[in-house]
């Protein structure tokens, strides 16, 4: 990619972060607005802010390197959390709404009626959200590095000093328009290169993938042919037949069957040497106006590549 566009996208981006943030300063003006945006924030919005979050580079850039090193099994990760989210709201953002709390610190001392309790939660909070953040800040320097050349670390200062900022000035509802935002730029950067791609696969008229299309064979292989087939060749095809091809005998003889249509009887042996194709086109029976049907034999070697067009 051209660096100076990779740098005004991501320039574009912090600005536009920026001012969704400045619009919930200029909206703000409460305890209640800073901490829950007064609970004014509409399903629609809080969706769209949570999901924002839950593509983050923690979920979506960590899960992804975790299925390509460790295989999809790793899909049970983004189950879980997802699972562990929803028991998180059910139980305790639920509870904690009711109670009129603005933090988890708050809602464990007031349902617990303990200072300790206080102390825990906070401690469990802050770790989290610090395990939480690291892979954040990882993700977003690898990201910057990758699309403009900067250090690692200029990625992780540059999303710290943003996200910062946002909380500091305007709150929770600045940073629910800002999630939300991002959930809608995250998903059009999904959407749009995958339509363009569905658009490229109908349009340019590619060759499909053929279901009958011949085999190249990549070691020596041998065919015992169980019943007798019809095969068509589209051209010359140099086999050793041990049996009967075209009512005609052989003993281990290497022959070259021209194009068009042969008869192979049962019990005949067919030897395909390195790089030969397996003749895609058979026909059970000997009846010529069977139609095309599958090789009705077993191979002691079936590495092939199938082949296009």
């Amino acid at each position: 990619m051209n660096q100076t566009h990779a740098v005004a996208a991501v320039t574009a981006v912090v600005l536009a972060t920026v001012l969704i943030g400045a619009l919930g300063l200029r909206i703000s003006r409460t305890t209640s607005d800073f901490y829950v945006a007064s609970r004014t924030v509409r399903p629609g919005l809080n969706a769209a802010a949570i999901s924002g979050e839950y593509l983050s580079a923690a979920s979506f850039l960590g899960i992804a390197g975790l299925v390509l090193v460790q295989g999809p099994a790793m899909l049970w990760y983004p189950v879980g959390y997802t699972a562990g989210h929803l028991v998180l709201l059910v139980l305790v953002a639920a509870p904690l709404r009711r109670s009129g709390a603005y933090t988890l610190s708050d809602f464990a001392e007031a349902r617990l009626e303990s200072p300790q309790a206080r102390r825990v939660a906070s401690l469990f909070v802050v770790g989290i959200g610090w395990l939480y953040l690291l892979p954040q800040l990882q993700g977003a320097g690898l990201t910057l590095e990758i699309l403009t050349g900067a250090p690692d670390w200029v990625g992780g200062l540059l999303v710290a000093l943003v996200v910062t900022g946002t909380v500091a000035a305007g709150g929770m509802r600045s940073i629910t328009f800002v999630q939300a935002f991002q959930y809608w730029l995250k998903l059009t950067a999904l959407l749009v290169p995958a339509l363009f791609l569905l658009a490229a696969w109908y349009g340019d008229g590619a060759p499909r993938a053929r279901f009958d299309a011949p085999a190249v064979l990549r070691g020596h292989t041998v065919v015992e042919v169980a019943d007798t087939v019809r095969i068509g060749l589209d051209d010359p095809l140099t086999v050793t037949v041990t049996g009967s091809v075209d009512s005609v005998a052989y003993t281990g003889r290497t022959v070259t069957l021209a194009p068009g249509t042969h008869h192979v009887r049962g019990g005949t042996t067919l030897s395909f040497a390195p790089g030969a194709e397996l003749p895609a086109r058979a026909a059970g029976g000997s009846d010529p106006s069977a139609g095309p049907s599958r090789w009705p034999a077993a191979a002691t070697d079936t590495s092939c590549t199938p082949r296009t067009g």
